[in-house]
């Protein structure tokens, strides 16, 4: 297909497609989308116009390897009807890697260049990216610094990526939480017990929030907020005196300490978290809090596990309660796409190929009032965050409606 980039005439033939980072339910919905616009113009193309779409396999780890010895792990032909119903599927036929082509090791190591020179050598005309903010702004750095056709596709269940009101990945993993949520529910009514259920949410709360409130949580904590212990237990405390349960659900991005916190709070909960340290029937927990914290590629701390620290203080510190503690993991990310995720990515992919016939490179598609807009890879970013003054910000602690 005749495009003009930068001014020039160019024939987009062959599209390269990858999806980055954590999986999530809308990475083969995008994919589909865009297979299907491709498929449809290639009806009316002439022969030199055509086009087709290529995966590439692992993220940008495939532009890391070597075409001329690892075609079958770089490249992976598309076709509509082999996997027009993927798009129904959570997770990513491509497969995904977190893997950072700018890092200082790689930069330094000539792989943006190399990852370049196999573009060409794969015979790309134009790269789509799909994935989060460190994925997508990738995508931007090298469609500059080599001046070729780039798209992206805002993904992250954590929902924390400006220029969209909802990433893909979101609503699916909404709906398994308050699934996961509702399961613990029915124990904890039945044997009277109180379940602190950790979710993913790195940075921003969404996920937590939305489930906690759908799944009729009674103590949602969240990673912007200041957490006091002190309240949490006075609220569990609450829950366990009126309805004999208590469900906590605490994103895995929410702290016990931070610098923002006021002393007092960050010195009682070194007070709580000392006392649980000391008992030896918590000894997994001390484990946890003297190992070092690794990151990845990006320089992202791995999280997890604060759950079981809310749950250790909270059993070590309340008397008569019995306490179960329950961490979602990577359940959430998986299974079937639901509805609002298939129809976003399949949206979003549909958008690229819009943005490629109208010239409009370098750009990843949002969602703003149900419409699509562009946006600049240049500029994408994460720490799209629960703002305080959110109506549900309010309205997440079920336990302080009685």
């Amino acid at each position: 297909m005749k495009a003009k980039f930068q001014g020039k005439e160019i024939n987009i033939r062959r599209i390269g497609i990858l999806t980055g980072g954590g999986d999530c339910a809308g990475h083969n919905a995008v994919i589909v989308g865009l297979l299907r616009r491709i498929t449809q113009a290639n009806q009316t193309l002439n022969d030199n116009e055509k086009m087709e779409l290529v995966g590439l396999i692992e993220g940008w780890k495939a532009l890391m390897r070597d075409p001329e010895k690892e075609m079958n792990k770089i490249v992976m032909p598309l076709n509509l009807l082999a996997i027009e119903e993927t798009f129904k599927v959570a997770g990513t036929i491509l497969k995904s890697s977190r893997t950072n082509l700018f890092s200082k090791a790689n930069v330094e190591a000539g792989v943006p260049q190399k990852a370049m020179d196999n573009v060409k050598k794969l015979k790309l005309d134009c790269l789509v990216v799909l994935g989060g903010d460190d994925t997508l702004g990738a995508a931007g750095k090298l469609g500059q610094q080599y001046i070729f056709p780039m798209f992206g596709a805002p993904k992250t269940m954590d929902n924390d990526v400006y220029g969209t009101e909802m990433t893909y990945g979101f609503e699916s993993s909404v709906e398994e939480s308050v699934h996961f949520i509702e399961n613990c529910t029915t124990t904890a009514k039945s044997h009277n017990r109180v379940f602190v259920i950790e979710l993913m949410g790195r940075h921003a709360g969404w996920v937590a929030l939305y489930a906690g409130i759908a799944g009729n949580a009674d103590v949602v904590l969240l990673p912007e907020e200041v957490v006091n212990m002190d309240e949490v237990i006075a609220k569990v405390e609450k829950a366990k005196k009126i309805k004999d349960y208590g469900i906590v659900v605490v994103s895995e991005g929410a702290r016990l300490f931070d610098t923002r916190y006021p002393e007092a709070v960050n010195a009682r909960h070194q007070e709580l978290l000392a006392a649980v340290i000391a008992d030896p029937k918590y000894a997994l927990v001390k484990a946890r809090h003297e190992m070092p914290k690794k990151k990845d590629s990006f320089g992202n701390e791995q999280l997890g596990g604060i759950g079981d620290y809310i749950f250790s203080i909270l059993e070590k510190h309340t008397t008569g309660i019995e306490y179960r503690y329950q961490n979602c993991g990577h359940a959430i990310r998986g299974g079937i796409a639901h509805v609002t995720d298939r129809i976003l990515g399949l949206r979003y992919g549909d958008a690229i190929f819009n943005f490629m016939k109208q010239n409009v490179f370098g750009v990843y598609p949002g969602l703003e009032a149900d419409r699509i807009i562009s946006n600049d890879l240049l500029e994408v970013r994460g720490g799209r965050f629960v703002p305080q003054d959110h109506q549900l910000f309010a309205m997440r602690n079920a336990i302080e409606n009685y």
